[in-house]
């Protein structure tokens, strides 16, 4: 997925989590001929979501106005992950958009958001902290129930669909 400029400096900035103890997956899907993988922790209480990433290897013509319906759309109908998403980065060359958290979680030692790129054949969503004290930002597990791990892979699929 090309990233635009400040996307990329964006990304380069963004620390790994610290994920032991979650177990990777990787899905393949031949009816949208696309592979889902990332990693996750399951426990009593739902799950934990390290990263997940679907991308269609057999991209279809897509223009930027279709990619930003698509992200539209996935903003109105992902409402279930505790903060409303909205389009912050786009990119028309590269054919990319950036979903984030707005507003974003906060108090008084950090900032967290959910993330979710879109690209013409590619869909990434993870959740990022910003720490205060030490001005770092990093990856960090996205809190789920099952329910909504289900409804957030269907929606995904369905915007590269």
């Amino acid at each position: 997925m090309k990233l635009s400029r400040k996307a990329k400096r964006y990304d380069e900035s963004v620390l790994p989590g610290e994920f032991q103890g979650f177990v990777p997956f990787r899905q393949a899907d031949a009816e949208l001929d696309s592979t889902l993988e990332g990693f996750l922790r399951r426990d009593d209480g739902g799950v934990q979501l390290g990263e997940m990433v679907l991308e269609c290897h057999a991209p279809k013509r897509l223009s930027f106005a279709k990619l930003k319906t698509k992200a539209e759309m996935l903003s109105e109908k992902v409402d279930y992950l505790k903060e409303r998403l909205e389009i912050v980065d786009h990119d028309r060359r590269g054919m990319y958009i950036q979903l984030r958290s707005l507003p974003p979680y906060k108090d008084d030692t950090q900032i967290q958001f959910n993330e979710i790129s879109l690209g013409k054949n590619k869909v990434v969503v993870k959740r990022i902290a910003f720490f205060r004290k030490e001005e770092v930002k990093q990856q960090v597990p996205l809190n789920l129930s099952e329910l909504e791990l289900k409804r957030l892979l269907f929606d995904i699929r369905q915007a590269i669909a």
